[in-house]
């Protein structure tokens, strides 16, 4: 297990220790709305996901995906119209004995007033994408956002980050000299290139700036939600990191299952550069269903 595996892995288990308190209140909240007449209560959302293939023969590889997301939504003692959310997902591939994916991301996030027109967040966020070189990125901080009108919102934090890279530094292997009687017995060289692995570590403060739309289509039986992502070093604007987030949720005849579709492309500005060992952007997209709990 390496740095950074062990770095996800503490934290995965401080977000299920801070989760426990939590899920372990079965009665919802029912304090009093400003009326005195109806009860609010909270909702809870839980779905867990968990896909793994194997090949053998002429193709090996052996994939696993998976993830767990928890939300808690509405009243829920003294914090009104609050939204906390939980969520971790992995990916773990190695095709032909060649490591395809490896990454993983966990995202905490404490929203009070989530409804209202504007609302202050908590965020913290531990992720890794071994194939790019990312061995850990720790970001955390404060925000808030503004609702605006049919569904849309823009939302601003302030994070300190950490982060770790793995870098590939040029080195000389081996030099071998040659007597050459061309040149009146001077020596030629023939020089042997490798590269060597070095950890690049850094600590500075990134802005983050989110506008997004979210849609409720056809009865609430289409969702839309679309999120982009701004995230430039506090102290250097040319270094920073862009994301797009697409999810469409299509629901069924059953309750509890759903159809989704999900896209996302990410641009890291450090790898646009001629000598850059990994490209600057990468998508995905992926379409299935979901079964909450």
């Amino acid at each position: 297990m390496n740095k950074g595996d062990n770095l996800m892995l503490k934290y995965l288990m401080y977000s299920i220790f801070l989760l426990s308190p939590i899920m372990s209140q079965t009665d919802p909240d029912t304090s009093s709305s400003d009326d005195g007449g109806e009860e609010q209560k909270y909702a809870m959302n839980t779905s867990v996901y968990v896909d793994f293939s194997k090949n053998t023969g002429n193709t090996t590889a052996e994939i696993l995906y998976y993830g767990l997301s928890f939300g808690l939504f509405g009243d829920y003692g003294p914090l009104k119209d609050t939204e906390f959310s939980f969520s971790y997902s992995a990916n773990d591939a190695v095709v032909s004995g060649e490591q395809w994916e490896d990454d993983a991301n966990l995202i905490l996030k404490f929203d009070l007033w989530a409804s209202q027109r504007f609302s202050p967040f908590l965020f913290l966020q531990n992720e890794k994408d071994a194939i790019v070189g990312l061995n850990n990125r720790l970001n955390y901080g404060m925000g808030g956002k503004v609702n605006l009108q049919f569904g849309t919102s823009v939302s601003y934090a302030l994070l300190a980050e950490s982060e770790n890279y793995t870098i590939y530094e040029s080195t000389i292997e081996s030099i071998d000299s040659v007597e050459s009687e061309y040149y009146y017995y001077t020596w030629d060289y023939d020089t042997t290139y490798g590269y060597s692995e070095a950890d690049s570590i850094r600590d500075f403060a990134r802005h983050s700036i989110r506008p997004k739309i979210k849609l409720k289509l056809l009865d609430g039986n289409v969702v839309f939600d679309y999120r982009f992502y701004y995230k430039p070093n506090v102290e250097d604007f040319d270094d920073y990191l862009l994301q797009n987030e697409l999810t469409v949720n299509i629901a069924t005849f059953y309750e509890a299952l759903s159809i989704y579709l999900t896209y996302s492309d990410s641009y890291n500005s450090r790898y646009d550069k001629p000598d850059a060992q990994f490209k600057p952007k990468d998508s995905s997209l992926s379409i299935g269903f979901q079964f909450d709990l």
